[in-house]
């Protein structure tokens, strides 16, 4: 059932038309994903959608009591409200459903009612519990208090006002999150979150029920989430069945088939022209026709393709055999240890992705690499010839008064990339700034502008070691993929913070994550790898904490044993690998446990001798069982297939893991009744 229709929606901006005939149904419980460049109107279409916006021409039609949710580019928040107060705004007019609830209750307590007024009652009742149930029922502050920690957000008592930017876009999505609609229009949403709270947003949509408009340049979010891709291309929407993969094979069979059609046009065309130049003689029938169907092959010409963004990194001054290496460097801020004895080398045509929870010191780490800041302890190595071409998270090499052109060659006409000058426009061509949008001032572009000015910025500072804070945000999916290559092809070493998974697993050699805790660990895998062990490596900690916890004394042999069987999903981290894990609390029996008196134990039965008898294979097995699976979780090609199926064997896994925790337990029981 359609819950939202688009139909002929027209909108032109600045003479320029951005939507041409858009025609969009959203049908219930679809999940959709909005791509296209930056620039081509997918906001646009985005705020028209949620009635922000009124189009030129066309028609909105909305289905009755949809419960409409809209997360814009930059949402606004209650700047005097705490951080809690503004996420319980999600549930709306909540206490106006309580109070009529209320009314209705009390005039079903009364006795004199008539079976239509009865049957009236009664529906309201129903209607206003499921009202209610969607607003997260009686008491819906446990779903507040948990969005505010799914979602990475600060003390809930802070006050938004004194927050971020990327801190109050999350208040807004938990706030949008509560109120449950039935179709969310998100625009950038993942934005600002780091990768795991982007693996849990991944998961709380790809398990809702609600519809849903999406848009964002996280190609793992929209190959799993969504169900159809729509491409806003020339102004109109083309759609492709299937998560992003999907839409890969598909567009590029549909250009293919555009290529070959255009081909044939153009052939044609040829024969038809040399024809008409001969002198066409236009007075009988078949003539005319021919004639017509030459003028109808010119019209037919397809309109210019969006341009391609390629560009190239200048290598920059020569680079010696020492880049930068990290020894023993500690750093804390306010009684917080952000690194804790960090050993790291990077060697030339080095890349390295630096991943990790919000606040966990990425930045943090990226000022000690460039000087800006000392480390508390230990030494940071740079080689003599080092020299750092930037882009910083907040933009702040932008002025938000000048042009492009001036914020690209201030006030001069040429530009040097590398050895060679230029004129700045046609620099700028490559960066798809066509004719007067170079003279737009900065303040003026949209977010995936203004990151291609910081690109063409760049390639003009000619460093070898480039340091990149976050250069994916607002990027559309071509720009990052031109990204991608230039930073492959670059000459020099590479350090980039970024939260989107992909990007990371397809430029980084090694990661860094760091986990917010003090401790750190580098591999030579994926992104998405390092945050599967990750994920295991807590579990692990939590299932041994709750053994410690419940078993005492026994309960740390077991952890012992289960220690050595996980192999590469232990805390002990990987060969250039620097931790300080600490052992879990709660591993050894208090006091009080020591002194309770025993219970007395039951003798084992016949058929327990035989379980016993029977454990050392099956841990034998399940422990090969589960060892198989790490292997698979580090193995960075299973990143590289289907989303499904690293769900799959991460289930697998998770599923020997309690396995062999549940043997252990069983085997401690019995063999303590048998002695």
């Amino acid at each position: 059932m359609p819950l939202l229709t688009l139909r002929d929606v027209r909108r032109t901006v600045m003479d320029r038309p951005i939507l041409d005939g858009v025609d969009l149904v959203l049908d219930e419980g679809v999940r959709v994903g909005l791509l296209g460049p930056n620039g081509s109107g997918k906001s646009t279409l985005m705020r028209i959608a949620a009635g922000v916006e009124v189009p030129d021409t066309g028609e909105r039609v909305l289905q009755r009591d949809l419960v409409l949710g809209y997360l814009p580019q930059e949402p606004r928040v209650e700047p005097t409200l705490s951080v809690r107060d503004a996420v319980r705004a999600g549930l709306g007019d909540r206490d106006s459903v309580l109070a009529r609830l209320d009314v209705v209750h009390r005039r079903l307590e009364g006795t004199c009612h008539d079976k239509g007024e009865l049957d009236a009652l009664l529906a309201e009742s129903t209607r206003l519990e499921d009202e209610l149930a969607a607003m997260g029922g009686y008491d819906p502050e446990h779903r507040v208090e948990s969005l505010i920690a799914d979602l990475g957000l600060p003390d809930a008592d802070a006050i938004c006002g004194s927050l971020s930017g990327g801190e109050r876009r999350r208040v807004a999505l938990a706030r949008l999150l509560l109120g449950s609609p039935t179709l969310l229009l998100l625009d950038e949403p993942t934005n600002h979150l780091d990768v795991e709270t982007i693996a849990w947003l991944e998961d709380w949509l790809a398990q809702q029920k609600a519809a849903l408009l999406l848009v964002t340049h996280d190609r793992y979010v929209l190959d799993r989430v969504c169900q159809r891709i729509v491409e806003l291309e020339q102004g109109r929407l083309i759609a492709y069945e299937g998560g992003y993969l999907d839409y890969l094979d598909l567009r590029a069979a549909r250009l293919e088939a555009e290529r070959r059609v255009e081909s044939a046009r153009c052939n044609m065309l040829r024969r038809e022209t040399a024809w008409m130049r001969r002198g066409a003689p236009a007075r009988t029938t078949k003539a005319r026709a021919r004639i017509q169907r030459f003028e109808q092959l010119v019209t037919a010409a397809p309109p210019p393709p969006d341009g391609e963004l390629l560009f190239a990194i200048p290598p920059g001054p020569r680079m010696g055999s020492r880049v930068v290496r990290f020894e023993r460097v500690s750093k804390a801020f306010a009684g917080r240890t952000i690194l804790d004895a960090l050993d790291l080398e990077l060697q030339p045509r080095a890349r390295l992705g630096v991943i990790g929870p919000n606040g966990a010191g990425k930045t943090t780490f990226l000022k000690l690499l460039t000087g800006e800041i000392a480390p508390d302890s230990g030494t940071v190595h740079l080689g003599e010839t080092v020299r750092f071409a930037s882009i910083d998270q907040e933009r702040t090499a932008l002025d938000p008064e000048a042009t492009v052109v001036q914020e690209v060659a201030g006030e001069g006409t040429g530009v040097r990339v590398g050895d060679r000058v230029q004129r700045v426009e046609s620099f700028l061509d490559r960066f798809l700034f066509p004719g007067p949008r170079k003279y737009t001032l900065v303040k003026d572009l949209s977010g995936g502008e203004r990151n291609r000015v910081l690109l063409a910025k760049l390639l003009l500072q000619g460093g070898n070691l480039l340091v990149l804070d976050e250069p994916t945000n607002d990027l559309d999916l071509m720009t990052l993929r031109a990204l991608e290559e230039a930073l492959a092809a670059f000459a020099g070493t590479v350090v980039v913070v970024s939260h989107d998974r992909s990007f990371v697993d397809r430029v980084a050699t090694h990661v860094l994550y760091l986990d917010g805790r003090g401790r750190q660990r580098v591999d030579h895998c994926s992104a998405s790898a390092v945050l599967a062990r990750v994920a295991a490596e807590r579990e692990d900690e939590t299932l041994r904490a709750r053994e410690a916890k419940s078993e005492g004394s026994g309960a740390r042999a077991v952890s012992g044993r289960r220690e050595a069987s996980v192999g590469g999903a232990s805390m002990t981290p990987s060969a250039g690998a620097t931790s300080s894990a600490s052992p879990p609390p709660g591993a050894g029996p208090s006091s009080a446990e020591a002194s309770a008196p025993s219970p007395a134990r039951k003798r084992l039965s016949n058929w327990e001798r035989d379980e016993l008898a029977a454990l050392p294979a099956k841990l034998e097995a399940a422990e090969a069982q589960l060892v198989a699976l790490d292997a698979r979780l580090a193995n960075p090609a299973l990143y590289a297939g289907p989303e499904s199926e690293r769900k799959k064997v991460q289930a697998a896994h998770d599923a020997a893991s309690g396995e062999v925790a549940r043997l252990y337990a069983r085997w401690e029981e019995l063999e303590t009744r048998e002695g």
